[in-house]
């Protein structure tokens, strides 16, 4: 749980505020599908053997948005995808919120600091598979970044939407670059 005694600026704060609701639609939709039968069974998640990706993904600790840097050691790895204008992107996350960003728009080596805030949330729910983590350094007036990172896989899931976003933010003293690399399950 994110605690206001971390002195937390108030514009840090309305950014988590933010994730919440992100997290709760995302629920909303799982619970909310259309299920009246006539789905494809032969297209999608639903229809065929999750991939080694999503099985490793699915064997995350089941937690509510907890802070403990260490639940998402499950997602080490390296993530190779394409931002929404079709270019080459990868997020190679190693240890204790360390990672690598590499798009033509922004690229990124990135070590956690101290007070770096950890968000990590895991829900299943019906065939559903919920997963978000997000990382963000404090606010300073150097360079800080932020990681999304949000999976929605699992037999409940339809292969258009069963995929992983990921989205690194830069902000540098007048400057914001963000870079959305999408990962297809």
């Amino acid at each position: 749980m994110i605690s206001s005694s971390h002195g937390m600026n108030p514009a840090r704060r309305r950014s988590y505020l933010a994730f919440v609701p992100v997290l709760t639609l995302g629920l909303v939709v799982a619970c909310g599908g259309d299920d009246d039968g006539s789905g494809d069974s032969s297209s999608g998640s639903g229809g065929s053997s999750p991939s080694a990706l999503e099985e490793r993904l699915a064997a995350c600790p089941d937690l509510s948005l907890t802070s403990d840097p260490s639940a998402s050691a499950c997602l080490v790895g390296t993530y190779e995808g394409t931002t929404p204008s079709g270019e080459a992107c990868s997020l190679e996350l190693g240890e204790a919120g360390a990672y690598e960003f590499t798009s033509p728009s922004l690229s990124v080596s990135h070590t956690a600091p101290d007070d770096t805030i950890f968000v990590f949330d895991h829900t299943s729910i019906g065939g559903y598979e919920l997963l978000a983590w997000k990382v963000s350094d404090p606010i300073s007036t150097e360079t800080w970044y932020e990681l999304d990172f949000e999976a929605h896989f699992g037999a409940g899931v339809d292969e258009a939407t069963s995929k992983i976003q990921i989205e690194v933010t830069e902000y540098g003293e007048d400057t914001t670059t963000s870079v959305a690399c999408v990962v297809d399950l």
